[in-house]
């Protein structure tokens, strides 16, 4: 069937989806030198990488490619210890492809896409919050971030810092996402490449 992925998606949805983590991880280290930076971390790292995820969706236009993509990113967390984060990036996979639906609205390929990062973001959050600082005090110790640190990062894992850094998050992602859609129409699709 034509709406189903072939061999030649998931080579292509893994392609993309390296060259995406790389960037990701790139920019999400460099953004957690700081506190705040790294409570915007997902937001850059998706508006950073927001053209290989876009250009990927839509060269392949078949659902299941942010799915792959959070279970990608989910592996990569799951490899560090964060069931929590994993979870929610499979989760955030699977909402955006059925926020994107059939790719004929931009918008909403924009909207699937600010909450797949949302997803991302609240996967390192949410656990904290409702769970307790005992996991995060844990990986800030490996880290080798200092007690002031701790604390100061500490006073951040609340419902109202939350929503904030979330609702940044999810516009950083829409923006990379519309800038893409924007360079896209302009560069790849006069170029013949989608």
């Amino acid at each position: 069937m034509k709406n189903k992925l072939n061999g030649r998606d998931f080579i292509t949805i893994g392609i993309f989806n390296a060259i995406g983590i790389v960037i990701y991880m790139a920019a999400s280290f460099a953004m957690a030198t700081t506190i705040i930076g790294g409570f915007i971390a997902s937001g850059v790292s998706f508006m950073i990488a927001a053209n290989i995820y876009i250009l990927m969706a839509v060269k392949v236009k078949k659902k299941g490619v942010f799915t792959i993509s959070g279970t990608l990113l989910g592996l990569i967390a799951l490899s560090g210890g964060h069931l929590p984060h994993a979870v929610f990036a499979v989760i955030g996979g699977i909402i955006c492809d059925l926020i994107i639906g059939n790719y004929e609205s931009k918008g909403r390929m924009i909207i699937g896409y600010g909450t797949f990062a949302l997803a991302d973001f609240l996967g390192t959050v949410i656990p904290v919050i409702l769970f307790g600082t005992a996991s995060f005090v844990e990986r800030a110790s490996k880290w080798k971030m200092s007690e002031a640190g701790i604390n100061e990062a500490l006073s951040y894992f609340k419902v109202s810092w939350a929503v904030g850094f979330g609702f940044i998050t999810f516009i950083l992602a829409c923006i990379g996402a519309f800038v893409a859609t924007r360079i896209l129409k302009k560069h790849f699709e006069k170029a013949g490449v989608i």
